[in-house]
């Protein structure tokens, strides 16, 4: 048992270099390799792909060392999405996010179908972070950014009602009153009181 717990060990921390990898590879490539970026980025998401759906196919089989693989793999795609939009404006912010919102809601149901609350955890910390890693500093819409909150924490609850997984309610809240607690002393205006008291009061019963 130790020694497979040993190895289990260090394919985690391979996975991690693996990860810190990809994203030094996306700066290097940019500024030394001749190859469109495009290119570049499709190559790593298929190589991706074909790394989520291995971990996919060992779940039986190898759990331990497949749900990381799978959280990796996850993981690396939001990475690529965040280069796309952020460093080569390949694609607009709402596209980029949507297709956060979309792996999020992938990284849950991976989750759910393999009773593994950490990937969920993995899904619902990248779909709250992701507004603020899109933003672009100018402000936005808060009444859109506690809609889409308001989104994930449904599906808080909706998990919540089939798997008692105290982890996931906890960064829900974490996330929700963290960040609208920073939004509201940076932006909140006496104007905005109507429009926000809704979704506290939303919120407020969520949790």
């Amino acid at each position: 048992p130790n020694l497979a717990l040993d190895r289990n060990l260090v394919a985690k921390l391979g996975l991690v270099i693996l990860f810190i990898g990809i994203g030094f590879l996306l700066k290097y490539a940019a500024a030394t390799i001749a190859i469109p970026i495009e290119l570049r980025l499709a190559a790593v998401v298929l190589a991706d792909i074909g790394l989520l759906a291995w971990g996919w196919r060992i779940r039986l089989t190898r759990r331990q060392i497949a749900l990381p693989i799978q959280g990796t793999a996850i993981a690396i795609l939001m990475l690529v999405i965040l280069s796309a939009y952020q460093l080569y404006a390949l694609i607009p912010a709402s596209f980029a996010f949507a297709l956060l919102v979309c792996l999020t809601a992938f990284a849950c149901l991976l989750a759910v179908l393999q009773e593994a609350p950490w990937l969920a955890a993995f899904g619902i910390t990248g779909g709250f972070a992701s507004p603020v890693l899109l933003s672009s500093g100018e402000g936005g819409s808060h009444i859109a950014l506690f809609s889409y909150y308001a989104l994930l924490n449904a599906a808080v609850v909706a998990i919540a009602w089939f798997r008692a997984w105290r982890l996931l309610n906890l960064l829900g809240f974490v996330f929700t009153f963290g960040i609208g607690s920073l939004w509201g002393a940076s932006a909140y205006t006496p104007e905005k009181y109507a429009s926000t008291q809704p979704f506290l009061v939303l919120f407020f019963l969520f949790y």
